[in-house]
């Protein structure tokens, strides 16, 4: 029994340590080489989901109708969507910019590490979280492959705040923009409504939001089976 007793006692004294040196040597870490192996591993990762979604594809315009999509176009615009940003946000940038410039440029200009070693760390750890959320908002948004992501919700906390911001200028220059949003219905329908008339300064720097609500009206007068792939 006191054998036993003590094997296990050996094993979570080891387990505990094992943990304690992966938290310090990958988590904690705040040296540039090594966020730079994290970024490669994270890649390497996130370069296989992004083959999966490739391989999904090409099986799916090999066998039109394959088990993955089962005849969903949208479910298909959606998948190339993602492949697309996973590969060139998640794969390429975190190589090219993450592990060999985190890797090579100290070593280039001869310093030591970088300039903010804990920024740094926190950079990288928010590639991985950037990833997830980009897997959820993609795969649980039947308009994630248009982009549409900012008028797609709200926050009705935010929404007020930036009221409230917007509502302290006083300004000669007023531009009024009724404040849209965005209500789903179903799956496939949209509409808009106008929530609140706010007075926004100096109309040249606020020069983009027409360009905006053009784009918008323009792209929302096609019926949404315009956008789907033929079938």
């Amino acid at each position: 029994y006191f054998y036993y007793l003590d094997r296990i006692k050996k094993l979570f004294t080891y387990l505990n340590d094992l943990r304690k040196h992966i938290l310090k040597k990958y988590v904690y870490t705040i040296n540039h080489k090594r966020i730079a192996i994290n970024y490669l591993y994270f890649s390497m990762l996130t370069g296989l989901s992004g083959a999966a979604l490739a391989t999904m594809i090409r099986l799916e315009l090999a066998h039109p109708g394959s088990p993955f999509f089962k005849g969903d176009s949208l479910r298909y615009l959606q998948v190339v969507t993602a492949h697309g940003l996973i590969m060139v946000f998640f794969v390429v940038v975190p190589i090219l910019f993450g592990g060999f410039a985190n890797f090579l440029i100290p070593y280039h200009v001869g310093s030591k590490d970088v300039a903010y070693p804990r920024l740094n760390s926190i950079g990288f750890w928010i590639q991985p979280c950037g990833y997830i959320l980009l897997a959820k908002i993609g795969f649980l948004r039947p308009q994630f492959w248009r982009y549409y992501d900012k008028t797609s919700f709200s926050f009705p906390f935010l929404e007020k705040m930036k009221y409230n911001q917007y509502k302290e200028y006083k300004n000669d220059y007023l531009f009024y923009l009724d404040f849209l949003k965005k209500e789903i219905s179903d799956d496939h329908s949209f509409f808009w409504k106008a929530r609140k008339v706010i007075k926004l300064p100096q109309y040249s720097v606020f020069s983009f939001v027409p360009l905006k609500l053009m784009m918008w009206k323009t792209m929302i007068n096609y019926p949404e089976s315009f956008w789907y792939a033929a079938s």
